[in-house]
């Protein structure tokens, strides 16, 4: 009977009828849901939104205003670096421009274009003669941003302005609605909301499967969704039989889990004996002067090569997130760099490595002092290790502050990596109080392609600079790109297959001895 039940056609019907059962279950769980909104969160979600929105709008009112009333000619080199400094102090902006007969001339970041470029339809006049544009694209970036702009200035506002509020529960629009003006623009959020003729009445309703709440303040309306089926029941007997056959249906999902997975082992499974037998390795990649070619660091890399299968670093590492492994891979990263490079360092005490660390990692507050009792353990000093923090990471800006504050107490330097994504804002940059920047490869590849987000480059670097930040521009790999960083003054580091491509801890140690 063992065998019977054992036999490959009987866990096949097995798998069958569990699915079956599953869809059933849920399919009679959908018809006995009656769901109605949760009022008491969404309202909460919803005035949290206006919140920030008031601040947003006020905030791009106030310097449109500044940027009108400015007291140097216009787009002078007087008047652009007073406009960058009025930039760094705001919040929300991206960047401040001056416009004129329908064209862009110049701005705090981009600077001074040598052509000005035509600006697009805007999508909504006030009668005040504000010009409101809820999704354009940036001079400076392949991305865009909604921009506000009323006589001969415009602003840029933060598409991430709204990022630290994201609830998985529900979708968003935050909706500009001038005064004087009927009409409102959905300017950030999820919806696609564009200009609607008639602001939004106040209330909640329900169409079809999704509930909402519209509610306006000032200048700013919000819309919130929320799909009924993520939405809890508000009755007590529904919610106990959602929960049996929610419970039922999980049971079996995991025994169809365990039957596909018998005799496979799950990536999350590889990865713990990966760590707990040390299989990971490190490679390195030098980072160097660009203006003199000598090697002043180089970027740990994690690598898993497994039966001859190579895993690449963007599909464990998401795994190790998830599993919550991440810390326990980044202290074996940083326990691997420090055997293979602690008398390297001890000879070059110039010389440093970075090492990425993932958010969960910024956030442990344990973590620091375990990298400084590997750190002590292997006689190496904190500043030669670098820390580098996706923008990401940041997105909580109270508990990154604290966080990166905490490691550069114990005399780690912070890089933010892959800068220029996210389009930064560098007072949220000053905010943080890091180090450096990495400039992203998406920069370093436009230039020599007449791109025009390439004249930003001098302007980050500047910036930066004035900030007292260090720079490593990464993705170099032609000539043309070094000689063109190697031309700007400040001088930068960099790094890319130019100067070398990942590779072993002995090959970066025959480099720094033949440098000596």
């Amino acid at each position: 009977m063992s065998r019977y039940f054992d036999g490959l056609w009987y866990r096949a019907i097995l798998i069958a009828v569990l699915i079956a059962a599953g869809a059933v279950c849920g399919m009679w769980i959908s018809r006995l849901v009656v769901i109605s909104s949760d009022r008491g969160q969404m309202r909460l979600f919803s005035e949290r939104l206006l919140d920030r929105a008031v601040d947003v709008f006020t905030e791009a009112d106030r310097m449109l205003t500044v940027i009108n009333t400015s007291p140097y000619p216009f787009c002078s080199d007087k008047e652009i670096s007073y406009l960058r400094d009025v930039l760094f102090g705001t919040r929300y902006l991206k960047d401040m421009g001056r416009v004129s007969d329908g064209f862009f001339h110049c701005s705090a970041v981009f600077g001074n274009g040598k052509t000005p470029m035509p600006l697009v339809a805007h999508d909504l006049e006030t009668p005040a003669g504000k010009l409101i544009y809820a999704n354009s694209r940036l001079a400076i970036s392949n991305s865009s941003a909604p921009i506000i702009g009323i006589g001969k200035g415009n602003v840029v506002l933060d598409p991430a302005s709204f990022e630290t509020l994201k609830n998985s529960a529900y979708a968003y629009v935050v909706m500009y609605n001038p005064q004087g003006s009927s009409s409102t623009v959905g300017m950030f959020g999820p919806l696609n909301i564009g200009k609607l003729d008639v602001k939004p009445a106040d209330g909640v309703g329900r169409t079809g499967d999704i509930v909402y709440r519209d509610a306006c303040r000032d200048m700013a309306c919000v819309t919130v969704h929320a799909e009924v089926s993520q939405l809890e029941a508000s009755a007590q007997p529904i919610t106990a039989i959602i929960s049996i056959f929610g419970a039922t249906l999980g049971g079996a999902l995991a025994t169809i889990i365990i039957l596909l997975q018998r005799n496979n082992l799950s990536m999350k499974t590889r990865l713990q004996q990966a760590l707990g037998h040390n299989r990971l390795t490190i490679e390195y990649q030098p980072i160097v002067d660009i203006a003199t070619g000598r090697t002043v660091a180089a970027e740990a890399l994690v690598r898993w090569k497994e039966k001859g299968e190579t895993i690449p670093p963007d599909v464990f590492i998401p795994v190790a997130e998830k599993a919550g492994l991440i810390n326990r891979l980044t202290i074996r990263v940083i326990e691997n760099v420090l055997k293979d490079m602690a008398p390297v360092l001890d000879a070059n005490p110039d010389f440093h490595i970075s090492i990425n660390i993932a958010a969960a990692d910024l956030f442990n507050r344990d973590f620091s002092a375990q990298l400084a009792s590997r750190l002590e353990e292997a006689n190496v000093a904190s500043r030669q290790i670098v820390l580098e923090i996706t923008e990401r990471s940041t997105a909580n800006a109270v508990d990154a502050i604290e966080a990166i504050k905490r490691l550069r107490s114990r005399g780690h330097r912070i890089f933010i990596d892959d800068f220029g994504t996210g389009y930064s804002s560098l007072a949220y940059l000053g905010e943080l109080n890091v180090d450096g920047i990495k400039i992203d490869r998406s920069f370093t590849q436009t230039i020599g392609t007449g791109s025009v987000s390439v004249s930003i480059v001098p302007q980050i670097i500047g910036m930066a600079h004035v900030h007292h930040l260090d720079i490593v521009v990464e993705g170099i790999e032609t000539p043309a790109q070094r000689d063109y960083f190697a031309a700007l003054v400040p001088k930068v580091d960099g790094q890319g297959w130019l100067f070398g491509r990942p590779t072993s801890a002995a090959t970066i140690k025959e480099l720094l001895n033949s440098l000596t």
